[in-house]
């Protein structure tokens, strides 16, 4: 989609017209008076995501999408709102919408500007690439976006927050993909030609070298699988003036069948989204790039399959880390936690970054604790917390913080091993999965944040499609820019 700043409103004719009015001011533009006659908005409430489509014959269409009471409008509605113009759009095949933007109080004008673009540029997606459709049934997506605002310089929002969303959708189609097409080596490639990017390198650890560095985890895990294991990372520097890096480190388990803990019907079907975590890390290092934010960035991404074998790990196993603690295999099904334990401690002790944020699909409890709209999330350190916090408020990919209370270590001890990865009482999962990786950072300031519900969803939300939904690039993004190093 391509989106263009406006000074003076010009739709053409057939052209569609969007704009966004309050319950308790429902007055259209100055520049639509020669419409007011013919639209009679009494029947209209403009309730928050009430939407009115008028097509005219001798004038662009008219589009109105409702806020509901401005005392009580927020960046996360004015997002979602916005989402609704991009399905009425894409319903009735629109290709062209010119949005007139919303004066509002409460909200600087540059922020509701940027918010709006991304409500429409986020809906305007949907993974369509092995499906066929008859002609007359083949979508149409929103191909050109003008933003009308005769006050507001647009062009370094329209561009910053271009680049942030096509990021993000392609975040979502690699998390959408077949695990046949994403599998460690199809996300090497792609992670090659982001290190084509200026200011960014691309080092991709082989089995070999992933052997003599004694990962042992990420190597377990491996072991059921024909499909060799990687270990990605790629360093962005923008700040050649700081040696300070901030580490992004996403989990790649590109299929989960379970193991030998094989996951049941219902439960393994969409398990090749279960390397959004690295997806996320990946696009996250390519928007800073594209973006030449002056910021040093590493991401960090291990990769391999979980899969069931004759030479595939087992519970009660014992394997030896990267840092060298031991851990007990009580449940093959709880593999993302092993292969990040390894790329942690590798990061910790190998790149030493100021701050290291892992994103991962890690347990099922943070969705029975959160749902699809929150990611749960520990930190060893206050201050990354709030600058997490501040960027979640930002961008509405919500985070909610869980305790890392050094009581719950006694849940992952082991009789015969330094630790296990699983409480075998199957509690506090979310927060023992965090406790489990905490062994192995030792001293760096770090936050675990699990994306199980929010990185896929069962049903489309807001600007939210169903399936993937690149949850963590703005978030990233976000506190990344406000990082002070």
């Amino acid at each position: 989609m391509k989106i263009f700043a406006q000074k003076v409103l010009q739709a053409k004719f057939h052209e569609t017209i969007a704009v966004f009015l309050f319950e308790d001011s429902k007055d259209l533009p100055d520049e639509l008076n020669y419409i007011k006659d013919a639209l009679d908005l009494k029947y209209y409430s403009a309730k928050d995501g009430e939407v009115l489509f008028v097509p005219f014959s001798d004038n662009p269409n008219i589009l109105i999408c409702g806020l509901g009471k401005e005392s009580e409008i927020s960046t996360d509605k004015i997002r979602n709102n916005a989402a609704s113009i991009t399905k009425v759009c894409i319903e009735k095949k629109l290709k062209d919408v010119h949005v007139v933007l919303p004066n509002i109080s409460l909200i600087e004008d540059d922020t509701s500007c940027k918010t709006i673009i991304e409500g429409i540029y986020l809906a305007n997606y949907q993974f369509i690439k092995y499906k066929n459709f008859e002609k007359a049934d083949e979508p149409v997506f929103i191909e050109k976006l003008y933003i009308y605002s005769p006050t507001l310089a647009l062009q370094d929002i329209i561009k910053e927050t271009s680049i942030i969303c096509k990021n993000t959708l392609e975040c979502r189609d690699l998390v959408n993909e077949t695990s046949d097409f994403c599998t460690p080596e199809g996300f090497a490639t792609i992670a090659k030609n982001v290190g084509k990017i200026r200011g960014v390198t691309c080092k991709i650890l082989l089995k070999e070298e992933i052997t003599k560095l004694k990962m042992g985890l990420l190597l377990a895990v491996n072991r059921g699988s024909d499909v060799e294991p990687k270990c990605i990372i790629l360093k962005y520097r923008g700040n050649p003036k700081s040696k300070k890096y901030f580490a992004l480190v996403g989990k790649g388990i590109t299929f989960d069948s379970g193991g030998m803990n094989l996951k049941p019907t219902g439960s393994m079907e969409t398990m090749r989204m279960d390397m959004a975590g690295a997806a996320t890390v990946l696009y996250t290092l390519k928007t800073a790039a594209e973006l030449k934010l002056k910021k040093n960035l590493y991401a960090i991404m291990p990769l391999t399959d979980n899969m069931l074998s004759n030479n595939a790990f087992r519970p009660g196993d014992i394997f030896t880390a990267y840092n060298g603690k031991t851990v007990e295999i009580g449940n093959t099904d709880a593999e993302g936690r092993l292969i990040l334990a390894d790329a942690l401690s590798y990061t910790e002790e190998k790149l030493k970054p100021e701050i290291i944020v892992d994103l991962a699909t890690l347990t099922g409890a943070c969705v029975v604790t959160f749902g699809e709209l929150i990611a749960g999330y520990l930190s060893n350190d206050d201050t990354l917390a709030t600058l997490l916090e501040k960027a979640s408020a930002r961008t509405g990919d919500k985070i909610w913080r869980l305790p890392l209370y050094s009581e719950y270590q006694e849940d992952i001890k082991s009789d015969i091993a330094d630790l296990n990865n699983i409480n075998p009482d199957k509690k506090a999962g979310t927060i023992i999965g965090g406790t489990f990786l905490k062994n192995f950072v030792d001293h760096t300031s770090w936050a675990h944040i699990d994306i199980a519900g929010t990185a896929w969803l069962s049903k489309p939300k807001g600007f939210m499609p169903k399936n993937g939904t690149g949850f963590g690039v703005r978030l990233l993004i976000e506190a990344i820019s406000n990082w002070e190093d």
